[in-house]
Parts: C-alpha cells; sequence; structure tokens
C-alpha cells in the first residue's frame, strides 16, 4: 500500500501543481515568441513604409518629367515644388512641411500610422531639412534630401531612463 501522504487526495494535488506549471511554463514560452513575431511584423510595416514613401515619390518624380519639369505641381490641393532632381518637395514658411509631405507620399488609403512627427532643422544637405516620424514606439523613419535626392532612413531609438 501506498503510505498515507500519496493517498488519492494528495495525487489529485500533484495532479494540479504539475499542470499548472506545464500550463504557466507554455504561457511563458508563447508570450517569449509572439514578442519575437511582433518584433519582426513591425520591421517588415517599416520596410513597406518606405517603399510606399518611395513609390508615392517616384511617381509624383515621373508626373514632373512628363508635364515637361514645371516648377511647381498642384496635387491634393498642395503646391508641389522639386528638387533640381526632380524629387517632390513641400515648404511652409521656408521649411518642410513634414505632415503634407507625408500625406502627399502615401497612398491614398492609409492613413498616417506614424505616432509622432518631429521636424529637425539638422540638414542632411546644403539646402533641405529633414522630417523624422515615430511610427511605433522606438522605431522612427527619416525622411531627407541628399544630393538633390529624396532618401529614407529607418532607425531604432531607446529611451534610457
Amino acid at each position: 500500500m501506498l503510505p498515507e501522504a500519496f493517498n488519492l487526495r494528495q495525487a489529485g494535488r500533484y495532479k494540479f501543481f504539475i499542470w499548472f506549471g506545464l500550463i504557466l511554463t507554455l504561457i511563458f514560452v508563447l508570450q517569449s515568441e509572439w514578442q519575437k513575431v511582433n518584433e519582426k511584423a513591425e520591421d517588415v510595416a517599416l520596410k513597406l513604409t518606405i517603399n510606399s514613401l518611395y513609390e508615392g515619390a517616384s511617381s509624383l518624380r515621373q508626373s514632373w518629367e512628363l508635364n515637361n519639369r514645371p516648377e511647381y505641381l498642384e496635387v491634393d490641393g498642395v503646391n508641389l515644388h522639386f528638387t533640381t532632381l526632380g524629387w517632390p518637395l513641400i515648404e511652409k514658411n521656408n521649411n518642410l512641411d513634414c505632415y503634407q509631405l507625408w500625406r502627399i507620399l502615401t497612398p491614398a488609403n492609409i492613413s498616417a500610422p506614424y505616432v509622432s512627427l518631429l521636424y529637425t532643422k539638422e540638414a542632411k544637405s546644403v539646402t533641405y531639412e529633414s522630417c523624422i516620424y515615430e511610427i511605433s514606439t522606438g522605431k522612427w523613419l527619416e525622411l531627407f534630401y541628399e544630393n538633390e535626392t529624396i532618401k529614407f532612413n529607418d532607425f531604432m531609438a531607446r529611451k534610457e531612463s
């Protein structure tokens, strides 16, 4: 016979704790894997956003070429100027209009997913500043002009506490 410590009631408790431990371990493993998948999904979304912005800029550059390189074009009620190489440029009070640039360069059916918008005067070129968009917490996208060409850069920034 089994000792009294291993009676039916005690065996039921052991089974409960074993199942509880297994379920808790499974939850921690799934949560860890979910975080990895979520990070990769955010990275892919950032890359797709950059591609979308670049396609929008290329489309506007093609319109500029097809219209015999005008000084400006009006698109959705916004006056677009162009760099000497034909890349779209929207300025307001001699500064980049980051909000309008985002709105014009992204497809019409995509709303602005950025969390926040930061305008910086730290020039990447002699003439133009840059726009920095926070796409998700810690993931940023920079729109800037270099050698009269529009450029996009993604980066991660973590706040130190």
